[in-house]
């Protein structure tokens, strides 16, 4: 059965969810690797990412800084649990997925910001998972899609999509 889905079906059972309001503002209208319908352009986009970001050679220069944000973690879980107090986990997580893109791209961690950068990359960074989350009328019901607009979403995304943009141009700018 596999076979034959593979095989027959690929395409079918490849392909992305129709366009969500998330991903039409946020991933620019569904252009990004993520939500890209499958097809050329997708197979396009996908040989760039694969050649460029994600070969052998990348990923295994940046081993040594997850190492070092894993071992960070560990310690803090480790100290936080031998003082017998609890510790949110879902944050704890997130900031050290925070702290490796950011010190891979930015070049600094979170915490140890000094001009403003990490952390705008950390506030826009939780944002864009609680918006990417967050019920969507428009997305369940389409007939009630007017409704994000009176609920803030549609202005949420507008707006988000415009800071995270301005914030990528700038980290352009300075590289």
């Amino acid at each position: 059965m596999v076979k034959e889905i593979v095989k027959s079906h690929d395409v079918v059972f490849s392909n992305r969810p129709k366009k969500t309001y998330g991903s039409r503002y946020l991933a620019y209208g569904c252009k990004d690797l993520g939500f890209a319908p499958h097809g050329e352009y997708w197979k396009q986009i996908k040989k760039i990412s694969v050649v460029e970001l994600l070969n052998h050679q990348r990923v295994q220069s940046f081993q040594f800084v997850r190492e070092e944000e894993v071992e960070v973690v560990i310690d803090k879980i480790r100290n936080v649990c031998l003082k017998g107090e609890s510790i949110n986990l879902t944050e704890t997580l997130a900031l050290v997925s925070n702290n490796i893109i950011s010190r891979c791209v930015l070049s600094q961690k979170s915490e140890e910001d000094d001009d403003g950068k990490c952390n705008k990359f950390w506030s826009s960074s939780k944002r864009l998972m609680v918006i990417f989350t967050s019920f969507c009328f428009g997305d369940m019901f389409p007939y009630l899609g007017w409704l994000d607009m009176i609920t803030g979403l549609i202005p949420s995304l507008k707006a988000l999509s415009r800071e995270i943009d301005t914030f990528l141009a700038k980290i352009i700018e300075e590289h």
